[in-house]
């Protein structure tokens, strides 16, 4: 290996260290299974690694990098059928840990309802439900975002507007305990 490839090996490694907790939270949170959320995480950064000399820096290494799992999550989960698991829902979470102890009776009101959170979520088309990961849990501005879905900053809004809109309307029918009305999947868009 000549120093030139040295030099991008180790650059390459820092930038996957940097990035390597969001980079699986992203494919946890869009596969909603931490074992499938490894796989994904480990081909991204393969894929990554592959293509690193060809990254020219138009974007940000972060925006390219969440590209490139984002697109590997989507493979994965056409590959899959997007079934997900109740039970990988309940032991990922998709929400940060609160840092102040709640009393009992609001921690399992909060467990609850992030999994009914978890549960409305992955029944999300895959481009909505990725708009909300990256806005809502990764605290990602709309213009990168953008940049990452390789959409509008407009289209990032009104996919962020619907998903926030059938996750309510799932949650509001969950408490009502009255599914009737309440589509929440209509299949990918674009």
């Amino acid at each position: 290996m000549s120093i030139f490839h040295r030099r991008d090996a180790e650059a390459f490694e820092a930038l996957a260290v940097r990035y390597e907790r969001v980079i699986y939270l992203l494919c946890l949170r869009m596969t909603g299974n931490p074992a499938d959320a490894q796989d994904c995480a480990q081909e991204a950064f393969l894929n990554a690694f592959r293509a690193y000399g060809s990254f020219r820096g138009s974007a940000s290494a972060k925006t390219w990098l969440y590209r490139i799992a984002y697109n590997a999550c989507l493979d994965f989960l056409r590959r899959r059928g997007n079934d997900a698991s109740l039970d990988a829902l309940r032991e990922a979470g998709f929400d940060p840990a609160d840092p102040r102890q709640p009393l009992p009776g609001e921690k399992v009101e909060k467990d609850e309802l992030r999994r009914q959170i978890g549960q409305a979520m992955m029944r999300l088309p895959e481009d909505q439900r990725a708009v909300m990961i990256l806005r809502d849990f990764q605290q990602m501005p709309y213009e990168e975002i953008a940049q990452v879905l390789d959409i509008s900053p407009g289209t990032v809004k009104s996919r962020l507007s619907r998903a926030r809109e059938k996750v309510k309307n799932f949650l509001i029918a969950m408490e009502q305990n009255d599914f009737s009305g309440v589509q929440i999947s209509e299949g990918r868009q674009k």
